[in-house]
């Protein structure tokens, strides 16, 4: 089976100690058995401060649900205080469990091929994906495999997609081919896309309901003026300013969720919209980081906005 990716995928590289916002702190990583097992078996006094730092919960299985127990602070133990990794430091990358090696990508499984990405809540995926100039392209990175201690792409038996699976991706393909196309504003391709859209006091009503990681998160979205329509919105993704910023975003989008459609697309880029629109000193990429964190990386926050869609 291969694996595909925009093309700014294989130039990700992780900032370590200069990133703002580590991926290191405000929740638990769970760490998979043979992660684990691999744990259990290290030998001297750096591998007894791992095992000391470890919690297993009873989930039924033999070994339990391995994770490490976050410091007071939220922080994960074996982050330093200058950003950077005690274990990686210690053991080498090698050493790291499955959520953080794969940590920011994404890959989305299909019958004949795998399709990886990058996720906007890490700050260096962020700034590549937002300001990438050079178009929508899907290259081959089955030689780099996804990055994940589980995943043999040798392995994954290859089949015949299914007329289901045929027509959700070629949906999805041809909405991003709308996406690109220069001949409408970019307002026009996402309700072309989309179709009906929330008014930003609908899009509010429904943040507000939503589950929130962080302070931040409730301030930005907070301060969004409750309009009966999308004039605005529109003005903010039509404007010159963010104009490649909105591209790229509203084409992220459409590539992660191909089976939610491009109704959750529109409604995502659109509440990215009205938090940019409301908080206008504030930078877009804090936005965007603030609202992949708190909306996009929460499965039941996902789930909740697909069944008001």
């Amino acid at each position: 089976m291969k694996a595909v990716a925009p093309s700014y995928y294989p130039l990700f590289k992780c900032i370590a100690g200069a990133c703002r916002h580590t991926c290191c702190a405000m929740w638990e990583v769970d760490i998979d058995p043979a992660t684990y097992d691999k744990y259990l078996n290290m030998r001297g006094p750096f591998a007894e401060r791992i095992r000391s730092s470890v919690a297993v919960e009873d989930d039924g299985s033999e070994t339990g649900e391995a994770h490490f127990v976050l410091r007071p602070d939220g922080r994960c133990p074996m982050l330093r205080d200058d950003g950077l990794c005690d274990l990686i430091l210690e053991c080498g990358e090698s050493s790291l469990c499955r959520v953080c090696d794969e940590h920011p990508r994404f890959f989305n499984f299909r019958s004949d091929r795998v399709e990886c990405g990058l996720g906007l809540s890490c700050e260096a995926a962020l700034d590549l994906i937002l300001n990438w100039d050079k178009g929508f392209e899907l290259t081959d990175v089955t030689s780099m495999s996804p990055a994940s201690h589980d995943i043999d792409l040798d392995m994954v038996p290859e089949e015949e997609p299914d007329e289901l699976e045929t027509e959700v991706y070629q949906a999805r393909d041809n909405a991003i081919k709308i996406a690109l196309s220069r001949g409408m504003r970019l307002s026009e391709r996402v309700m072309k896309v989309a179709g009906d859209l929330w008014t930003p006091a609908e899009r509010l009503e429904v943040l507000k309901s939503l589950e929130s990681l962080s302070s931040e998160w409730c301030g930005i979205y907070n301060r969004i003026e409750a309009s009966p329509d999308n004039t605005k919105s529109f003005e903010v993704i039509d404007g010159d300013r963010y104009a490649l910023q909105f591209l790229n975003l509203f084409i992220y989008f459409l590539y992660r969720y191909p089976w939610e459609g491009g109704r959750l697309a529109g409604e995502l880029l659109l509440m990215t919209a009205d938090c940019v629109a409301a908080n206008p000193g504030t930078d877009i990429r804090d936005i965007v980081r603030e609202l992949s964190s708190n909306v996009e990386y929460s499965d039941c926050n996902i789930d909740d906005i697909m069944s008001r869609i």
